[in-house]
């Protein structure tokens, strides 16, 4: 297996994390919905990831250990692939794509029964 990019940087501890769930106004005016939804989702679409068991064999978790519900302690890095500014009737949009290149994912789960 190649040795990560990132194994010879320094560690450092991680960022504070950040809540991303849409706040009840974001709901109702960031969603593109050409019919009425009675469920809206409480995250942006985009920020939902899918692993198979040939992810998450990589990762060491089994299926058996991750179950619904289940928190997941997940540090990933991301290469920036596209940065797009759109600048337009008094108006400024940035977005920027980045594709997850490396993970770390532990089932907080089962932690928690170990202790």
């Amino acid at each position: 297996m190649a040795r990560s990019l990132y194994d010879s940087r320094p560690r450092r501890s991680w960022s504070k994390l950040v809540s991303m769930e849409l706040s009840e106004e974001d709901k109702m005016t960031d969603m593109p919905m050409p019919m009425p939804m009675p469920n809206k989702p409480d995250y942006p679409w985009g920020l939902r990831i899918s692993l198979t068991e040939r992810e998450l064999g990589k990762l060491g978790l089994l299926d058996a250990e991750c179950k619904e519900g289940d928190l997941i302690d997940m540090r990933c890095f991301a290469r920036i692939t596209r940065v797009t500014t759109d600048v337009g009737e008094g108006q400024s949009h940035c977005k920027v794509e980045a594709q997850i290149t490396e993970i770390a994912m532990e089932n907080e789960m089962l932690e928690k029964m170990d202790e």
